[in-house]
């Protein structure tokens, strides 16, 4: 029984550190995380070290106060914690073990603790290279080294059992136990410290994968709000879990107080609806389709009266399970504008390749037109010249319309004459009148003054008047009156063509300054498009009011050749 207890008591004390490590590991990971990787240490070998150190001092303590305890039980933690301790900490250990065995061993035994200081400082200085061999033959050396750190000891406690009278056999069974307790104490301290190195591993891999999984997080935040595009995160059932800045900015301007916290949770339907406007049902079914399906999807949609095309993408787990998706739309309407203005400009090239082949047949007819009304203008009495003349001037104005009509993006002509605006159109009065007349419809020219001259090119300002005047003609009926004004005002001149027609409903409104767009039977959609360019080449803006039921202005709104120039030289400064 007394063996037994020997031999708990070795075992418990020599196997100390195995307690002591796991708790010390934790707290030093927590207080300690920075300091112990700059100095290239890890937090089980240094908690290790300190658990050796702390079985060794108790041993010594303890040995002081009980014949039953002996300080040289030390010998295994201070060996194990010089061998899988810190590297920095194997010297000290030897140290310490020498001091305490010092202050509270017999006299005697002196000669042991230097003996058992020297086994130990031999195990210190090897320490490197007993850890680069295999496991094998170093637990093989450690035995062997065990066995030398004990065999002074041995000698000492066999020695005085002899000197005693009690025999040397006496102590053989005290020895035994204390060899075993050392022994089944080592391996458990290096099952202890494997395993608390495989935690340790576990914790740092864990550690490293939390912050990748962090870091993959930030930078995906980071990309959704940058995105140039309205951005959303989705959950499977269709719950917004995230948006991006630009996307939030673009709710925050409908709804100031909304925040980031409210949106999150909203299903997509409830978010539009909160705004005021009503959700696309092909988004939720693309939404649904991309989780369902687990793949990419592009549709377009439209949300207040904006287009935009949305791109779909599933959202994955680490395991491969879809767990949403995201959702990137982006505002078209621009680009979709833009896209018909080219249509619109791949068509008038179109047309302008057919006029290089046609314009040169219209114009010999014409030509032979004009000879003849020029040998019938010598043989006509005089009264009759000033017919003669405008007629010549409406078939060279045919020409110029020829070129128009088959190309509107002719280069610009030069504005090589400077009049007023209301001399043009008292020039083409006789030929408005004439018009009007024949549909039984009046006409009448308001605004007398002359007005101040702008440079303009006589021909087109003459054609953009003739079709505005035409049109409104056209659209009036029996009866109706059309009212031609010219206002000049200090920055410009205004140009204001007004009829009492039926008027242009809002949706042809929207459509009416499109080229090729046109409500006539017989009409080109070309008209209203020359006059807009006319304009815009005049340096001048063309506007339409209309009412149904009241009639239609049209309103030409020219800049005066100095607030022109004032503009651009402000715009330059």
């Amino acid at each position: 029984m007394e063996l037994f207890n020997v031999f708990i008591i070795q075992f418990l004390l020599a196997s100390l550190p195995v307690l002591l490590m796991p708790s010390l590991e934790m707290f030093l990971r927590k207080r300690a995380s920075e300091p112990l990787p700059r100095h290239g240490w890890d937090s089980v070998a240094v908690a290790f070290a300190y658990a050796s150190s702390v079985s060794l001092l108790l041993c010594w303590i303890l040995d002081a106060g009980s014949l039953r305890i002996d300080g040289r039980l030390a010998l295994l933690p201070t060996g194990m914690g010089i061998l899988y301790g810190a590297a920095k900490g194997g010297l000290p250990l030897v140290a310490l073990y020498v001091l305490m065995g010092y202050l509270f061993s017999n006299p005697g035994e002196l000669l042991l603790i230097g003996l058992e200081g020297l086994i130990l400082l031999a195990l210190a200085l090897s320490r490197s290279r007993l850890l680069s061999m295999r496991n094998v033959r170093r637990r093989f050396l450690l035995a062997a080294w065990l066995l030398a750190a004990y065999f002074p000891h041995a000698a000492f406690r066999i020695g005085r059992a002899a000197a005693e009278g009690t025999g040397a056999a006496s102590a053989l069974p005290g020895l035994a136990a204390e060899l075993l307790a050392a022994a089944a104490a080592g391996v458990l301290l290096l099952n202890s410290r494997r395993d608390v190195q495989h935690r340790y591993l576990l914790s740092e891999q864990a550690g490293a994968m939390r912050e990748k999984m962090i870091q993959e997080e930030t930078k995906l935040q980071a990309l959704m709000r940058t995105l140039p595009g309205f951005a959303l995160t989705l959950d499977r059932s269709g719950r917004i879990t995230g948006v991006n800045d630009r996307a939030f900015s673009a709710l925050s301007n409908r709804m100031p107080s909304m925040t980031r916290e409210a949106v999150v949770g909203l299903s997509f339907s409830e978010l539009i609806q909160s705004i005021g406007m009503e959700a696309d049902p092909l988004f939720l079914q693309a939404l649904e389709q991309t989780i369902r399906e687990d793949r990419a999807i592009e549709r377009a949609f439209g949300f207040g009266g904006r287009k935009f095309h949305a791109y779909f993408s599933p959202a994955h787990t680490e395991a491969g399970e879809v767990v949403g998706a995201v959702c990137s739309l982006y505002d078209v309407t621009e680009i979709e504008r833009m896209r018909l203005e080219l249509e619109d400009m791949n068509r008038l090239r179109l047309i302008g390749q057919m006029a290089a082949g046609v314009t040169h047949e219209v114009r010999n007819p014409m030509a032979v037109v004009r000879g003849y009304l020029q040998i019938l203008q010598r043989k006509t009495p005089a009264e009759y010249a000033h017919y003669y003349k405008i007629v010549l001037e409406e078939l060279d104005r045919a020409g110029g319309i020829i070129d128009d009509f088959l190309s509107l993006a002719r280069a610009k002509r030069e504005m090589n004459e400077r009049r007023t605006l209301r001399s043009v159109v008292e020039e083409l009065w006789p030929l408005l009148q004439a018009d009007a007349n024949l549909r039984g419809q009046t006409i009448r020219l308001e605004g007398g003054e002359e007005g101040e001259a702008m440079p303009m090119h006589p021909g087109e300002i003459k054609q953009l008047v003739l079709n505005l005047a035409r049109n409104a003609l056209e659209a009036m009926g029996d009866k109706g009156e059309l009212v031609i004004a010219v206002e000049e005002s200090e920055d410009g001149v205004r140009l204001r063509v007004r009829d009492n027609g039926p008027g242009i409903s809002e949706e042809t409104l929207e459509r009416i300054k499109q080229p090729f767009f046109t409500t006539k039977k017989t009409g080109t959609g070309l008209g209203l498009a020359l006059c807009i360019g006319i304009a815009e080449r005049h340096g001048g803006t063309l506007t339409i009011d209309s009412a149904v039921g009241e009639g239609t202005e049209v309103r030409v709104d020219f800049v005066k050749s100095g607030k022109a120039s004032e503009g651009r030289d402000g715009s330059r400064g």
